[in-house]
């Protein structure tokens, strides 16, 4: 994609702007201490992160990726990882390399921002406003925010509509395959960062689009 054609630019949160995943698992850990189940590493939670809150208290209760735990064990780790975490969103929590010198330049060169997460929107801007970077972004939109979230297109079409531009000349920028499908099920470019929780061997077989190492490489893509 080039210059003339992007005009908005969509960022994931957790593994794309934000390293997040140790004050993630410290709140995960405590929530199966809670259920008096063994805690895990914290490489194995990063494998966990990418489709909202619900999804990584199952796998971690369950140990498995597509898992679903039982709700007598689900419902108290839940609430234990809700309430813990809100009490510490942002202590082990940094911005990647970078971002905020590229949300500066996109925004100086006139591109619309939208940060686009399945995060719940209880921590979302939370963990923004903590970071400093909550004004770099005309739209928010979190798991909770509509019926639907990624990797189904709804987040990303709502985007676009509220700022008045297609979805083709939107980007996408995320870490892992939700992000991508969501992209490619909008019709919408995409760019997929290795450094996140994602693989690049999940990565939805459409996809053709460009990988990048580090933030600050996204401007070889505009």
């Amino acid at each position: 994609m080039n210059k003339e054609q992007a005009r908005a630019i969509f960022f994931d949160l957790d593994g794309t702007l934000v390293d997040s995943a140790g004050d993630l698992a410290t709140s995960v850990n405590h929530a199966l201490s809670v259920i008096e189940k063994p805690t895990l590493d914290e490489k194995i939670i990063r494998s966990y992160i990418g489709n909202g809150a619900d999804r990584l208290i199952h796998r971690a209760i369950t140990r498995d990726y597509e898992g679903i735990a039982d709700p007598e064990l689900y419902q108290p780790a839940k609430s234990a990882f809700l309430k813990h975490y809100a009490n510490n969103i942002c202590t082990k929590s940094a911005l990647y390399p970078g971002v905020e010198d590229v949300l500066q330049a996109l925004r100086e060169h006139s591109y619309q921002l939208a940060c686009i997460t399945n995060k719940p929107s209880q921590f979302t801007l939370p963990l923004l406003e903590a970071l400093n970077v909550s004004d770099f972004f005309k739209v928010v939109l979190s798991g909770d925010s509509l019926n639907r979230k990624k990797p189904a297109p709804d987040q990303l079409q709502h985007a676009a509509e509220q700022l008045d531009i297609a979805p083709a000349q939107c980007l996408m920028i995320g870490d892992t395959n939700t992000d991508i499908s969501a992209a490619m099920n909008c019709g919408m470019p995409a760019v997929f960062v290795t450094y996140g929780y994602g693989l690049a061997k999940d990565l939805d077989q459409r996809f053709s689009g460009p990988h990048i190492d580090r933030m600050p490489d996204l401007h070889h893509h505009l």
